[in-house]
C-alpha cells in the first residue's frame, strides 16, 4: 500500500466562463481543441462511519477531517470514447515489491502500455494473475524484473489484479482504457479529465483496495468545465 462514490451525495457545478471560452491567462488565444472540448474535474472524499470502520483508510486518506482520497481511479465510459484522444508513443509504468507491497498499489494505463514489474526487497516475489485480460505467473528474484504488456481494455470494471503465491497479503491493480479519459487521484483526492469531446457518458470512480464504486451520468460541452465533487462512504461498498 502506498502511504499515501454515492448517487445522493454529491456535487455538481457547471461552470461558464465566457471571456475563458475564448481567451486564457494573459489574454491569450485558446487552442482550437480547448474551444472544441471540455474538462471534468473534481475531488473524491470519503466519509467514514463507526459502525462500519475501514480498516486501512489511513494509507489512502490524509486527513480524516476532510476526507480526500487517494488512489481512486476517475474515468469516463462510453463506446464511442473508443480509439479516440490524442495518443503518444506507447509507455511503461514501474510496479515495485518493496517492504512486501505493491508500489504503487493501483495503476491506470493505456491499451499498449505495458507494466514492468521490480523487486527491491530481499526476499523473492512472485507475481501472478489469471483472468480475461492476461495471465502470467512469474517469480522475480531480488534486483530481478518481468515486464507485461497489456493490450486488452478492461476499463473501470474489469481490472487485471495482481497478487504474490508467496506473499498472500500483497496485491495490486492495473486498470487498462481505450482512451485517455482517466485518471489516478494523488493525496489531495483531485482529478482533472481534459479534452474530452461533448457529449454524455457515465463518470465513474473505483477505489479497488476500498471496495467502493461510484458512477454518474454527466454531460459536457464544448468550452465548458464541469465540476463534480465525489463523495462515497461504506455505502458505496462495491
Amino acid at each position: 500500500m502506498m502511504n499515501v462514490v454515492n448517487p445522493h451525495c454529491h456535487r455538481v457545478v457547471l461552470i461558464v466562463g465566457l471571456s475563458l471560452a475564448c481567451f486564457g491567462a494573459g489574454g491569450r488565444s485558446l487552442a482550437a481543441e480547448d474551444k472544441e472540448t471540455g474538462i471534468i474535474e473534481g475531488v473524491v472524499t470519503y466519509t467514514p462511519d463507526a459502525q462500519r470502520p475501514w480498516r486501512y483508510s489511513r494509507y489512502y486518506i490524509k486527513d480524516a477531517r476532510s476526507g480526500e482520497l487517494a488512489e481512486a481511479v476517475v474515468a469516463l465510459r462510453s463506446s464511442k470514447l473508443k480509439g479516440t484522444g490524442k495518443r503518444d508513443k506507447p509507455e511503461t509504468v514501474t510496479i515495485d515489491q518493496e517492504n512486501f507491497q505493491f508500489v504503487p498499489e493501483t495503476v491506470a494505463i493505456r491499451v499498449g502500455d505495458s507494466v514492468k514489474f521490480t523487486n527491491s526487497d530481499s526476499s523473492i516475489h512472485n507475481v501472478r494473475t489469471s483472468g480475461r485480460l492476461a495471465s502470467f505467473n512469474v517469480t522475480i528474484a531480488t534486483g530481478g524484473s518481468h515486464t507485461v504488456l497489456c493490450d486488452h481494455a478492461g476499463g473501470t470494471r474489469y481490472p487485471i489484479k495482481v497478487g504474490c503465491v508467496f506473499h498472500s497479503s500483497m496485491q495490486g491493480w492495473i486498470y487498462v482504457f481505450d482512451h485517455p479519459y482517466y485518471q489516478l487521484t494523488a493525496k489531495d483526492g483531485r482529478f482533472r479529465l481534459k479534452e474530452v469531446p461533448p457529449g454524455e457518458y457515465d463518470l465513474e470512480m473505483v477505489h479497488p483496495a476500498g471496495e467502493l464504486r461510484w458512477r454518474q451520468t454527466v454531460k459536457i460541452q464544448a468550452g465548458e468545465t464541469l465540476q463534480v465533487d465525489i463523495a462515497v462512504s461504506p455505502d458505496d461498498k462495491d
